[in-house]
Parts: C-alpha cells; structure tokens; sequence
C-alpha cells in the first residue's frame, strides 16, 4: 500500500507571511484572514488567492490587527469571531458578505477603495464558539475571564446566545450540558449542534438546541 505524499504547491505564496490565519473558502477561492506576524505582532491583512487568475490579491483587512480562533458563515455574510489581539480580548466579531469579501485589488495597490467589515457587538463571553444554525449566529459557551488553570474552569458558562440583527444584541437561547469554553461547534446534516473540547477537555457533546 502507497503511503500518501504531500506535493509543492503551484500557487505562490501569501504576500504577507504569517501564522494561524483564518481559512475561509467560496467558489474555488481561498482568502487568508488576519493572524501572527510573531509573538508580539498581528496582522490585519486579508489576501484572496483567485482560481481564475492564479495569483493573490487584497481585499478589506480586518478592522484591528489580529489572529482569528473561530468563523462561519450563514447564507451570504461570513464572520470572524474569538480575536486575539494585543489586548488578549477574544470577544471581537466581524461580519462581512461573501461577495464583499472576495472583493479584491491586485496586490500591488492598497485595499482603501474596499468596502471595510462591519464590527458586531463583542460577544458576551471569552472564547465562545461560533456557528449558524438555520442562518441564526450563535455564541456558544465561553468564560467570563481568560481561563488557564483547571480551577479557572468554574468561570466557563454554559450559555448559548443568538445574535439579533434588529436590536443589535446578543440573547440567551439556550444552554450546553457542560460549561465550555474555547471549544468548536459544527451545524451537523441532522440539524444537530457537535460541540467539541475545550480547555484541557476532549468530550464531544451532541444535541439539539431549539432557539428560544
């Protein structure tokens, strides 16, 4: 049996290097979204690499500098969630549609002329997972402060909010079995939330939240 082998790429490289940038994908494009210069530096960059020229280009970069810990996207508007910035709040969120963000320049002129993204109220917790269920955001889980020891994890809540477009708020909608914090959530084909880890935690939960 052939071991499976990993080939060099034909695409060129990103224009600006860096670190765990946020992957989003639409039509055979791929666009890069903010992340680590180094320990002390993050970008704000958001590069597109376009099928049909086989080149990066620049779209509208973030409205701060940072790394991106969570993103989905329900119908036409992608957003980016759980910042990590020079000021460590991982409560940002940032909207932008599809089709705005795969709006691009050619790399070699500056992005000004782009329509910029749109900054969502902070969500209500540290480290809430995203995800879209039936075109409805959802914050799931969290911490009220940066949790970093097993004793910090009585701060984790086990709330789930649902954006509100109209009020422009976050609403409490229902509840996880556990508390969790920086943990990932997947809409499954079932209608079923996956809600997986968290800090120091390898339990995968799944069930069925009914908006509230």
């Amino acid at each position: 049996e052939e071991s499976q082998q990993w080939e060099e790429s034909t695409i060129p490289p990103m224009p600006t290097p860096r670190a765990v940038p946020c992957v989003i994908t639409h039509q055979s494009n791929v666009a890069a979204c903010g992340g680590c210069i180094n320990e002390e530096e993050y970008s704000a960059a958001v590069e597109v690499f376009m099928s049909s020229t086989s080149q990066w280009h620049r779209a509208a970069p973030l409205p701060i500098p940072g790394g991106v810990t969570q993103h989905t996207v329900t119908q036409d508007t992608c957003y980016l969630g759980g910042m990590f910035t020079s000021d460590e709040k991982l409560q940002h969120v940032f909207s932008a549609s599809l089709s705005q963000l795969f709006q691009t320049l050619p790399c070699d002129q500056q992005p000004s002329a782009l329509q910029n993204w749109t900054s969502l109220p902070d969500m209500p917790y540290l480290g809430s997972a995203l995800a879209n269920m039936g075109g409805t955001l959802l914050a799931i889980g969290g911490a009220d402060e940066q949790t970093e020891t097993e004793e910090d994890q009585e701060k984790e809540a086990t709330t789930v909010h649902a954006y509100c477009p109209s009020t422009s708020s976050w609403v409490q909608v229902g509840t996880t079995p556990l508390p969790c914090a920086f943990s990932a959530a997947q809409l499954l084909p079932s209608g079923q939330l996956m809600l997986i880890g968290g800090f120091e935690s390898k339990k995968v939960h799944i069930g069925t939240l009914k908006l509230q």
